[in-house]
């Protein structure tokens, strides 16, 4: 079976648009206004910068490897098997969690209607056994359209994207009319130098930026990849950015100044259905707080809704690849990967038992991807010297410095999510890569160690790092100095990741090179 090419620009921008707005646009603007206050609009300009460098080099990768899932296999053409093994499955293990922490945001919002979805306990809000009930049944919903085929799930992102962009558009416009307290931008309480650090990390403004990749994933879906995968990007991530920076605004503006008393830090807003519906009431417009409550549902459920097929194309493509078991790379008669939507599902499923914060997931997500957008870069580099003559309709100009920019910043990021998070993302990296290896040796088959052996030095040094320098550790440095320190770091490690590349690209890798148009992905 095959990979059906059923989708084009408007469809491939539509789900870069719908993987970036989600719970983020309901939760970040409070969370980054906590850590920052007015600054939260420059840090939304600064992780903006982030991503769209970031974007850059993924946009040369995907109009190279024209295959879905290509995010699992970039780190394996051109570092082979252990280097492969590593960033798919930072990237699959992020991907899966997505849809279970929309679910979970999704029926949060709900239980202030619905309180029987959840309970309060140790400070907590979990979901009641009627709850996870529930969760399930939606994760199942959602599988089952992306089992139908990618021309439905395409009609699905198509109508749940356009909601998603008119709603908090109209939401923002509508707070900053009615509310307008435009004295609370001059309000400056001392929050820390790093406060725009805190809010791009932890107060989750990356992570609502970074859904553009999701193109790079769907390219051996799409007609045209190699034209159609960098605009999506581009595209996508440029709306969502000005909508982000339009609801930031409007949440400062839209703050009453009484409750401003003790400062953006000790800002609480948590009223009926969170944050934004709290302004809402506060306001008197109950409908704008039915629309939040509406869109609550509607916003997570379509961006749930693409991962679950996201995830399972990372995995697929692993499955393909030999990274993971080779029954998850086949596919149904409709040209589904089915076992690995349904392996998404029943991860996703198990995830529901785990019940911490929203932010907190947010910050371990964000590290575990970042971890695996690292390699972006590092690959890019790489392929420009293994492949010197494939075509490229997508071409970044001063592709090293632009690299090494993008490495820098893919290293600030992880730092910024918080040393928990980056220590639980190691583990669960390091953890399941120890076993691989393990497996690898007792069959005794090849895992491509030197060109590997750079991640292991990498994430040292960047866990030494957290736990000798960040905040509140025996040396911490003030956050410029940290900066520096972590520039230096990524600087030196992002040669010797270059250097060790293979000599050729891996023959284990399903690329899609030189695929465009009407041609199909083979998937054997």
């Amino acid at each position: 079976m095959e990979l059906k090419r059923d989708l084009g620009i408007s469809t491939l921008t539509l789900a870069v648009v719908t993987s970036t707005i989600g719970s983020g646009w309901l939760f970040a603007p409070y969370f980054s206004a906590r850590s920052a206050g007015p600054a939260s609009l420059l840090a939304w300009v600064v992780g903006g910068a982030m991503a769209f460098v970031l974007a850059l080099v993924f946009a040369e990768l995907g109009a190279l490897i024209n295959s879905s899932g290509a995010l699992a296999q970039i780190p394996l053409l051109s570092h082979g098997r252990l280097s492969g093994f590593i960033g798919g499955w930072s990237a699959w293990i992020s991907y899966v969690s997505l849809p279970t922490i929309e679910v979970l945001a999704l029926l949060q919002y709900l239980a202030s209607s619905l309180p029987w979805l959840t309970h309060d306990e140790g400070g907590q809000q979990l979901l009641t056994g009627a709850g996870q009930l529930l969760a399930v049944a939606l994760l199942v919903f959602f599988t089952w359209i992306n089992l139908a085929g990618v021309s439905r799930l395409a009609r699905w992102i198509d109508s749940l994207t356009i909601w998603k962009l008119i709603v908090p558009v109209l939401v923002s416009v509508t707070l900053m009319l009615l509310a307008g307290h435009w004295g609370n931008l001059g309000i400056r309480v001392p929050m820390g130098q790093g406060a725009l650090v805190d809010a791009i990390g932890s107060g989750g403004i990356l992570f609502s930026l970074l859904g553009f990749r999701t193109a790079m994933d769907l390219a051996g879906e799409a007609r045209s990849p190699q034209r159609d995968v960098p605009l999506a990007m581009g595209l996508g991530l440029g709306l969502c950015l000005g909508i982000y920076l339009i609801l930031q605004l409007a949440f400062l503006v839209s703050v009453p100044p009484a409750d401003l008393a003790g400062g953006w830090s000790r800002l609480t807003l948590s009223a009926h259905g969170g944050p934004m519906v709290a302004l809402a009431l506060g306001l008197g417009l109950g409908w704008v707080a039915t629309l939040l409550l509406i869109d609550a549902v509607i916003s997570p459920g379509a961006t749930a809704l693409t991962f679950v097929g996201v995830s399972a194309r990372v995995s697929w493509m692993m499955g393909e690849c030999g990274l993971l078991p080779k029954g998850l790379g086949r596919l149904n008669n409709r040209g589904v990967p089915h076992w690995a939507l349904i392996s998404s599902l029943v991860i996703g499923s198990a995830l529901l038992w785990i019940g911490p914060s929203w932010q907190t997931v947010v910050s371990f997500l964000t590290s575990t991807l970042v971890i695996a957008l690292a390699m972006g870069p590092v690959s890019l580099l790489s392929l420009r010297r293994q492949l010197p003559n494939e075509p490229r309709r997508f071409r970044i100009p001063q592709a090293r410095l632009l690299c090494s920019i993008a490495f820098v910043m893919a290293t600030w990021a992880t730092s910024w999510c918080g040393r928990p998070a980056l220590e639980g993302a190691v583990v669960v990296i390091l953890i399941p890569t120890l076993i691989y290896v393990a497996n690898r040796w007792r069959q005794r088959q090849p895992i491509d160690a030197r060109a590997g052996l750079w991640w292991i030095l990498y994430l040292g040094l960047l866990l030494l790092d957290m736990e000798l320098f960040s905040e509140g550790q025996p040396f911490a440095l003030p956050t410029g100095l940290h900066l520096l320190l972590l520039t230096v770091l990524a600087l030196v490690v992002l040669p010797l990741a270059t250097c060790s590349a293979l000599n050729e690209v891996s023959p284990h890798a399903l690329t899609g090179l030189g695929q465009d148009t009407a041609g199909s992905q083979k998937a054997s």
